[in-house]
């Protein structure tokens, strides 16, 4: 039975592929070291990376690495900490973002913020009424929400049909 590459199964240059992205991460560089033709190297690579088993292994592996270099994430951060601190004293502002940058990063503060909307039963009432408008419909409302934004309206009483709690 042929691989198709697919199967969730490593095929000998998805591997090579991986032992050569743990290299320099490099996603178009491993593809051409691990045998794939240049032309297809950044494809190959964006399809690699994409696919759930490479990750899988790519994460298992860096997590071996990790520990065999007992590296740490507390390691790691009091080190960029370090660093942000040298460059702060050394007056290099460049140096102190790119610090500050990789902590944000590591900390998971560019994460998206993920929010639950709760419509209530007024909200449900008015999306019904908007997902059965046509477009020409939706986009009058747009263009009305736009005037009101304006301040050419009359201020809205009661209280709001949509709530927002972040999760």
């Amino acid at each position: 039975m042929r691989n198709d590459g697919n199967s969730g199964v490593l095929t000998a240059k998805q591997s090579r592929f991986i032992d050569e992205y743990m290299v320099d991460m490099n996603g178009a560089a491993a593809a051409e070291r691990a045998g794939y033709s240049q032309k297809t190297s950044r494809a190959i690579a964006a399809e690699n990376l994409a696919k759930p088993y490479i990750k899988a292994e790519l994460q298992a592996r860096g997590a071996a690495l990790a520990r065999k270099l007992e590296v740490t994430r507390e390691g790691v951060v009091q080190g960029l900490l370090e660093a942000f601190e040298v460059a702060k004293a050394d007056r290099q502002p460049a140096a102190m973002v790119s610090a500050a940058r990789e902590l944000g990063k590591l900390l998971g503060f560019y994460e998206p913020t993920r929010v639950r909307v709760d419509l209530g039963a007024d909200g449900r009432d008015q999306m019904a009424r908007f997902e059965a408008m046509s477009d020409a419909d939706l986009l009058k409302v747009m263009g009305a929400g736009h005037q009101a934004m304006k301040g050419d309206h009359k201020k809205a009483s009661g209280p709001p049909a949509v709530a927002l709690s972040y999760i």
